[in-house]
């Protein structure tokens, strides 16, 4: 056998394997003598046709496909070995020769990074600023929640609780799909106009109206544009908001004056805007140091990220739309071969997030400890009350389950440790003893990346 390897753009290589005749002629009875023993061969013993009569009872083709399943079985792994290439995925026969004898594979590479010189790289962090301003807006909401609401007789006012079918829709695209009750006010219901025209209707009422998009209306194409409205109204119902003072902090909780309240929701509103302002300072950290990076990897790894989105994006619909993929796809005038070519931007950058991450973890020496594992088993345990805890604790620590728990672990210390180099933080990490996890290379997170 004699071997040649050619690495390819694609991260990719194409190995041709040269055979012998004899190597080939050998293969070829083989499958005659598998082939016959398979089918009845008029005038010849099971497994005693020949090579010929074979060939000419199933056909050219058949007979080359189990050619090449044989030679691939006897000779690629041998050519994997000498070649001392690292395989993503299996390889795929491009080309089988007849002269000379040649077997032509390509076989996907594993995926490299190189983080080029990652601690040095620093990113601004600013920490969240609270306002007196952001604790009024959250009185405010208190106060809406809070509201009294009561079923009247009378056409729809601005401010009232209106519950309505409304389908918006404009040059063939859905824009907006409501059955739930909304606030007639524009900013709740974040398209202009639509308030309007819904005050004036009573309960059983339904109208056609036109609204103008607004010009930060995500789909771009449609911003400006003129949109019909078609609405039904079932109810409407008045709302009166408390009066913003004492009896309004002791009615949401255990307080006992409005100060109070405001503290709270103060403390509350730093707390949350610090997570918030973390998680998206460790995207932004993340995206510098892919930018940096150099990352390889074959198509194969892409398609791989792309049939995960697709079905992410199957589940979500069937979860909160409560309809089927296909009839979703009806809806918006689109192929599963559209919608799946719409993710393949957001597969690229969860592929390379992944990486960059898998990576840190093995240069930073991250692993998840068993400690670990158990104190988020407990934590996710607690969120299900009265639960037969036994029976959880033994599905958590199970195939997909666990393997989700680690990741989800590993992803946050990596980003954690990223944040920190980014900062300047650069202590140097303490190598930890426990084994490194099994963890998949790309369960999406809150950052669309995981190790």
């Amino acid at each position: 056998m004699d071997l040649q390897v050619e690495k390819l753009e694609t991260h990719e290589a194409r190995i041709t394997i040269t055979l012998t005749d004899e190597a080939i002629a050998l293969a070829r009875r083989e499958v005659a003598r598998k082939l016959s023993k398979q089918m009845r061969v008029p005038g010849f013993r099971p497994g005693m046709a020949p090579v010929n009569v074979v060939i000419g009872a199933v056909g050219e083709q058949a007979f080359a496909n189990e050619l090449a399943d044989v030679l691939g079985n006897k000779y690629y792994a041998k050519a994997i070995d000498e070649s001392e290439l690292e395989p993503y995925g299996p390889g795929q026969l491009e080309d089988l020769k007849t002269a000379p004898p040649q077997l032509i594979v390509r076989v996907p590479l594993e995926p490299t990074v190189d983080l080029k010189d990652y601690k040095s790289i620093r990113v601004p962090y600013t920490a969240p600023a609270i306002t007196d301003e952001d604790v009024e807006q959250q009185v405010q909401y208190v106060r809406e929640e809070n509201a009294i609401v009561t079923l009247v007789e009378r056409p729809a006012e601005l401010g009232d609780l209106v519950e309505a079918d409304v389908e918006v829709t404009a040059e063939g695209k859905e824009v907006l799909h409501n059955h739930r009750p909304i606030v007639l006010d524009d900013a709740k219901i974040g398209l202009p106009g639509l308030a309007d025209a819904i005050v004036g209707m009573s309960a059983g009422e339904h109208k056609d109206a036109t609204v103008t998009l607004p010009d930060d209306l995500t789909d771009e194409s449609l911003r400006g544009k003129t949109a019909t409205a078609v609405i039904d109204v079932k109810r409407v119902s008045s709302r009166q908001l408390p009066e913003v003072g004492d009896e309004l902090a002791q009615t949401v909780g255990s307080f006992s004056t409005l100060d109070e309240l405001r503290n709270d929701m103060r403390n509350r509103l730093i707390e949350y805007r610090t997570r918030s302002s973390d998680m998206q300072y460790q995207t932004q950290v993340l995206d510098t140091f892919t930018g940096l990076s150099q990352v390889s990897y074959p198509p194969a790894y892409l398609e791989e990220r792309l049939k995960e989105l697709l079905d992410e994006l199957k589940s979500d619909i069937q979860r909160d739309e409560r309809m089927p993929f296909e009839e979703w796809l009806k809806v918006r005038a689109k192929t599963e071969e559209q919608a799946r070519e719409e993710l393949r931007p957001n597969a690229a950058t969860r592929a390379r997030r992944g990486l960059v991450m898998r990576e840190m973890a093995r240069a930073e020496n991250i692993v998840v400890t068993d400690a670990e594992i158990a104190a988020e088993v407990e934590r996710t345990m607690s969120q299900y009350g009265n639960t037969d805890t036994a029976e959880l604790r033994r599905a958590l620590m199970r195939g997909d389950n666990l393997r989700s728990i680690q990741n989800t672990i590993l992803s946050n210390k990596v980003l954690g440790r990223i944040a920190e180099i980014a900062r300047g933080e650069t202590t140097e990490q303490a190598v930890e003893t426990a084994p490194a996890t099994d963890a998949t290379e790309e369960t999406p997170a809150g950052n669309e990346a995981s190790v």
